[in-house]
């Protein structure tokens, strides 16, 4: 395990000033790794996060451009960067955000072929698709590889997030034994509700990583921005 230089010390000293954390917390994350799958709205929040908490090696992976009129949810954009590629964008503006963390991009679409050879170097995975084919992918690799993954998703004013260990609870299939069927139109979606899922998100990864506080295994939380309701529904 990487020892932390002077300078590292200096700039987490707030988080290793926690008694949960301390030095020895902050060394974990800086050697761990996780794959951010997905950099659109939820993304761009789950992103800054990571970097700025100093988990060493951060992967990055998406196939999709950036859209005008996702602007307001997809926060780690601008307009000068529309129609270029989300990770490209993504991976500059983060490696500026902290020097010490390693980006690694993966420009593609993720399918059952690609999954597991992505995944297997990677310690945790956060799961922030928008669509339920791309959330099974993810879900299988990750029970194959016993890689643990946060599965996080948003519409309209509402969200939810569940962790899975496999071997050790339940997984995003224990919810949806089939796939459900698809939306004619993309349902609307409030920013703010993306931002609130992301963090709780990747605070899920971040406990995890530091084996800090309680996850919400075999819970999904579901949580309604509108009317500031939270949710546990334990999955039997």
């Amino acid at each position: 395990m990487k020892n932390l230089s002077s300078t590292q010390l200096d700039r987490y000293y707030c988080s290793i000033f926690l008694k949960e954390i301390g030095i020895e917390g902050q060394k974990k994350l800086f050697n761990s790794k996780v794959l951010v799958v997905g950099v659109g709205g939820l993304g761009s929040h789950v992103l800054p996060i990571l970097v700025s908490s100093g988990v060493g090696t951060i992967g990055i992976l998406d196939n999709d451009k950036v859209s005008f009129n996702n602007l307001p949810r997809q926060t780690l954009y601008g307009d000068s960067d529309v129609n270029k590629f989300k990770v490209t964008v993504a991976s500059k503006k983060m490696k500026k955000l902290n020097k010490d963390v390693n980006i690694i991009s993966h420009r593609l679409y993720l399918n059952k072929r690609n999954a597991k050879r992505i995944f297997k170097d990677y310690d945790i995975v956060i799961d922030c698709t928008d669509n339920f084919d791309t959330k099974f992918v993810i879900n299988d690799a990750c029970v194959s590889l016993k890689i643990p993954f946060v599965s996080a998703g948003v519409s309209d004013y509402r969200g939810q997030v569940l962790t899975c260990i496999p071997n050790k609870s339940h997984d995003f299939k224990s919810l949806f034994d089939t796939l459900p069927p698809h939306l004619e139109k993309d349902p609307g979606v409030y920013p703010v509700a993306v931002s609130i899922i992301g963090n709780l998100a990747t605070n899920e990864a971040v406990k995890y990583l530091l084996g800090i506080g309680e996850l919400l295994t075999d819970t999904l939380l579901v949580v309604d921005t509108l009317h500031n309701h939270y949710q546990k529904i334990l999955i039997k």
